[in-house]
């Protein structure tokens, strides 16, 4: 009787060891969902970002994946404003930096991108591919604010039908760095 209460003692001492040895100090907890707002267009009410969409999304593979997700709306009523739809899919890889406060993440997104002036029947298509890097600060498990820079590779068409000049309807392949300043407000859940 007396071995058996060593055994069991023993066994549960063991148990437990091994239980405790899975819970490591830096596995934190990651939340599965992400939904972001870029503040930047707010922030600074001049000038829009051609590489900012209002309402991001993502959603985490694991702890180092996630697919994302972009939207834009942009909707004028005067003569010579437009309306277009902007949209993003693309992969990312995180990396925590020290803690889980700090986040390095890096990836690709494709977009595409339609407008149409309001009274005229011109139209604009596009479509692109970004790599980007990006940093984000927790301030606490569900809330973080974040910047990204890109590199943009464009191929763009407009429909001008109303125009003879042959320059007016072709295709173009544009290259540039987005601007830096894109601030994202991201909550997590």
């Amino acid at each position: 009787m007396k071995y058996g209460k060593i055994f069991v003692t023993t066994s549960f001492v063991f148990l437990s060891l091994s239980i405790v040895a899975q819970n490591k100090l830096d596995d934190v907890e990651y939340y599965k969902n992400e939904i972001g707002i870029d503040v930047s267009n707010i922030i600074t009410v001049l000038t829009k970002k051609p590489e900012s969409y209002l309402l991001n999304y993502k959603r985490y593979l694991n702890k180092k994946q996630a697919i994302r997700g972009g939207l834009d709306i942009e909707w004028s009523t005067s003569n010579d404003g437009y309306k277009g739809l902007k949209s993003k899919v693309g992969y990312e890889w995180d990396k925590t930096i020290g803690n889980w406060k700090w986040r390095f993440f890096y990836g690709s997104d494709v977009s595409f991108l339609y407008r149409a002036n309001n009274f005229q029947p011109n139209k604009t298509i596009r479509g692109g591919i970004h790599p980007f890097i990006g940093f984000a600060h927790y301030f606490v498990k569900q809330f973080s604010i974040g910047t990204e820079l890109n590199l943009n590779f464009f191929c763009s068409r407009t429909i001008k039908p109303n125009s003879f000049n042959p320059d007016d309807n072709k295709t173009v392949f544009d290259m540039s760095v987005g601007s830096v300043g894109m601030l994202l407000i991201c909550y997590h859940f």
